[in-house]
């Protein structure tokens, strides 16, 4: 049996963004994976990890209430993912010390990344936050 694909996820809007991540335990996605449950996501801003989540559910723009898909409209996302958990790392994990290193940052978004270097990614946080 193989290993389900893990996926980085970059955020653009820095504190807004990450609020709604661990506040709402929801983020958009505006790129098409397969986001099903129980997919592993790190989420990396600028330069550095900032924490990672288990997928509980992924819901397209057909299953949106009309306010919500209004919203995905304009912002031209494809769907929205639901986490069932939610890790943060204390302090940052900087990508220039982890497996990613020799890639560009900016290319992070979407990429699939294997488990055992998300393993490694998660160990390098002296602390971890998990909701």
């Amino acid at each position: 049996m193989s290993e389900p694909t893990s996926y980085i996820l970059r955020i653009h809007r820095d504190e807004l963004e990450e609020r709604h991540i661990f506040g709402r335990r929801v983020f958009y996605v505006s790129i098409r994976r397969d986001w099903s449950r129980d997919t592993k996501v790190l989420f990396v801003r600028k330069d550095a990890f900032i924490g990672s989540g288990m997928i509980d559910r992924f819901v397209g723009i057909d299953e949106l209430e009309e306010p919500e898909k209004e919203l995905f409209l304009e912002n031209n996302w494809y769907g929205k993912i639901i986490f069932a958990m939610l890790t943060r790392f204390v302090p940052c994990v900087l990508v220039q010390d982890t497996p990613v290193a020799g890639q560009n940052p900016l290319s992070l978004h979407g990429a699939s990344i294997t488990g055992p270097d998300i393993l490694q990614i998660e160990r390098l946080a002296p602390a971890r936050i998990m909701s």
